[in-house]
């Protein structure tokens, strides 16, 4: 019976230990921000019409006017743009 008692205790131990160290390594992940401030490159004038996520990037549809028309495509992991298509009509 106290061998039970032991392997019970011994188990529990290692049970709150594993708990520990899950609890310790989710919360330091979590503390890593990805960035502080990014900026885009909207000209004066223009407007975000739409925005969209695919995967890790992030998809900016700018319009107003004819000049302003473009997609901007960054990621959201560094903040950085990416590339961006103008929009022109023929």
């Amino acid at each position: 019976m106290r061998l039970l008692k032991a392997l019970v205790i011994g188990f529990a131990i290692l049970l709150l230990a594993a708990a520990g160290i899950l609890i310790a390594v989710g919360l330091s992940r979590m503390g890593k921000p990805g960035f502080d401030l990014a900026t885009l490159p909207v000209p004066d004038g223009c407007r975000v019409e739409q925005i969209a996520t695919e995967g890790e990037r992030l998809i900016l549809s700018v319009g107003g006017r004819d000049d302003c028309r473009r997609v901007l495509i960054a990621d959201m992991k560094s903040g950085k743009l990416i590339g961006q298509f103008e929009l022109k009509t023929p």
